[in-house]
């Protein structure tokens, strides 16, 4: 948030004193971290997270998207706080907001891009056990139906295109196993066990 509000000072675009001076805003912003916080941040980035290609570009369209925003955040900052009443401004108050949720989800998805490393899904070894990419049949024994999912990371994950985390119940337990094994996946319904009928 306090980058965010720097940038728009540097820019020209914040509110100015009676004097016509830009105001820093980014000294009215207090960001409290928990040492455990900090400690969960460190942890994430050491940590390699798998992307297929299309996972990755997904992302980075999604990066530029943001950054494109923050020059109309920062006009709507420059309006709202034109009131110069910045005590008590609702549209300030929401500009910031959706400033400080923008810089957030930046921040996110560069760390994850920062530790991404995309998957080769044409390796022809990948097709013999599941994998981060792979696609999978399965069939819920109990019921006979079959599901092919996508077995993807948790940033990528999306069930209305059949993509499963690889944290999730199910795609935990297809992880590292070929086709014609059983699993059992606990799920919210309880524990449910499929068969691996494809892998490709």
């Amino acid at each position: 948030m306090r980058k965010f509000l720097s940038f728009v000072r540097n820019k020209g675009l914040g509110p100015e004193d009676k004097n016509g001076k830009q105001v820093n805003l980014a000294h009215h912003v207090r960001v409290r971290r928990t040492r455990a916080r900090q400690t969960r941040a460190a942890v994430q980035e050491e940590k390699l997270i798998e992307l297929t290609a299309e996972g990755h570009e997904q992302l980075m369209n999604e990066l530029e998207n943001l950054k494109s925003q923050r020059s109309h955040l920062a006009l709507e900052i420059q309006r709202a706080a034109a009131d110069k009443d910045v005590r008590e401004n609702a549209p300030l108050e929401a500009a910031r907001e959706e400033a400080g949720r923008v810089e957030s989800r930046i921040r996110e998805i560069e760390s994850t891009l920062g530790n991404a490393v995309v998957i080769d899904q044409n390796d022809p070894t990948r097709s013999q056990i599941v994998k981060l990419g792979t696609v999978v049949e399965v069939q819920d024994i109990s019921s006979e139906r079959e599901f092919k999912y996508t077995v993807v990371s948790a940033s990528e994950a999306n069930p209305l295109e059949f993509k499963i985390s690889d944290a999730s119940p199910l795609g935990k337990v297809l992880l590292g196993r070929a086709a014609g094994h059983e699993v059992v996946a606990d799920t919210p319904r309880g524990n449910v066990t499929y068969k691996i009928i494809s892998i490709s």
